[in-house]
């Protein structure tokens, strides 16, 4: 059989991932449309980002039954299609409602379907490096937002054109262009390619098991790790919801540029959370990752609440990049974990359930404004924040890798030489 190179299904998933991430731009984009259209108020807006997150977690699911059988590339050519027709509509829109179709549940589709296609065909090609690459993959979903977000602040102000018109139909070419590209390229390795690809200098662990979704949806470890998941993500995604007004709160007295710079830390140490806890990952296993990202969201969560107290602003600065370096470093552990503790052979559909936790996390911010028309203060918001990061230190005490606790919920795995048990 022709070997393959595998190193080049890195930058190419790279590429895409960085486009996929742009979905997250929206704040910056929402500006420029507001101005546009001076009737939409704040709340019909964000509704358009709350229709992206739900529909972007169907599309994982659904990629992920489906890729096992169709292969990436089918899944990868839908996306082509649905992310630029989602687009072009956005940009012609004249109603909210067009708007939640196009840029909501189509762009919100397609992200779906790329994200699970290009993280789990990637990682099969380093299962030796199998935290460094979705490291790397997930640190191009995460900057992205903020690189987008400044180039496209820059080339479309919101002075009430249409600038965003044609900056919505670029970046649906440049997604065309790099996800035709990887429709054309990826594919699963075989189990031959991985061997004498792959050829690892040290031993990498082996999964503790290889079971399909309907005995992993029955095991203990499964629901608890899901939850500690929601947990974080609800966190996380108060943190960038309210971090501008978190900002603005405490340095009343500071300029719009600098609030912006600072809130913008978020996003760059968010990528390299996700670089370095991949490395972590693979070198300390999920309970070395799970502890730094505990250590630092807490530490983040702390600084913030105690800036409040001071109104000293230093302080939410370092807080904003330790929590963005921990919602990183946490949003990388999924991929690695859901391998390490289900195995490969499922991989794609296990891993695509994950996601599904946006359908209910993605109300937090919405809970978190709600606290903050009650308080007129983002104190609330920081509380809430503290409460989910206690809440998922005490749910990590109870997460055990597969075999490693002897609690059987009813299915008895052989791997390799060793029965284990499926906790």
């Amino acid at each position: 059989m022709k070997k393959t190179n595998r190193i080049i299904f890195l930058p190419v998933g790279f590429v895409i991932m960085f486009l996929a991430g742009t979905i997250y731009a929206w704040s910056i984009i929402s500006e420029s449309i507001s101005a546009t259209f001076p009737s939409w108020n704040a709340q019909t807006l964000s509704m358009t980002f709350t229709v992206t997150m739900m529909v972007y977690a169907l599309g994982g699911l659904v990629s992920g039954f489906l890729i096992k059988k169709t292969g990436p590339r089918p899944i990868m050519l839908a996306a082509a299609i649905l992310y630029p027709c989602g687009m072009v509509i956005a940009t012609l829109a004249q109603t909210p409602l067009q708007l939640y179709i196009g840029y909501g549940a189509m762009c919100g589709l397609a992200t779906g379907l790329c994200y699970n296609s290009v993280v789990s065909t990637v990682s099969a090609w380093f299962p030796d490096r199998q935290g460094m690459v979705s490291g790397l993959l997930l640190a191009a979903y995460g900057l992205s937002s903020f690189i987008t977000g400044k180039l496209f602040a820059a080339f479309a102000p919101a002075d009430g054109g249409r600038a965003w018109g044609t900056g919505l139909r670029i970046l649906a070419l440049l997604f065309l262009a790099a996800v035709l590209t990887g429709a054309a390229l990826f594919r699963f390795p075989e189990q031959n390619e991985i061997e004498t690809g792959a050829a690892p200098k040290k031993h990498h662990r082996e999964p503790a098991c290889d079971i399909p979704p309907s005995q992993m949806l029955r095991t203990g470890s499964f629901w608890l790790y899901y939850i500690w998941v929601s947990l974080l993500t609800g966190a996380g995604l108060i943190l960038i919801g309210q971090a501008s007004g978190i900002a603005e709160e405490v340095g009343r007295n500071l300029s719009e540029n600098t609030i912006a710079t600072v809130v913008g830390m978020i996003s760059i140490m968010n990528a390299i959370g996700r670089i370095c806890n991949g490395t972590v990952f693979d070198r300390f296993g999920y309970q070395g990752t799970m502890h730094m990202v505990l250590g630092t969201f807490g530490l983040s969560s702390l600084l913030m609440l105690y800036a409040f107290h001071t109104g000293f602003f230093p302080l939410i600065v370092i807080g904003f990049a330790v929590g963005g370096f921990a919602y990183g470093a946490f949003c990388s552990t999924s991929p690695a974990l859901m391998a390490d503790f289900y195995g490969r052979t499922w991989y794609s559909i296990n891993f695509s359930i994950i996601p599904t936790n946006t359908l209910f996390t993605s109300f937090a911010t919405v809970i978190a404004g709600r606290l903050y028309d009650r308080t007129n203060s983002f104190y609330s918001s920081l509380i809430l924040l503290f409460g989910f990061v206690a809440a998922s230190v005490l749910i990590s005490i109870l997460i055990k890798r597969p075999g490693e606790k002897k609690t059987v919920v009813g299915h008895r795995h052989r791997t390799g030489r060793h029965r284990v048990q499926v906790a």
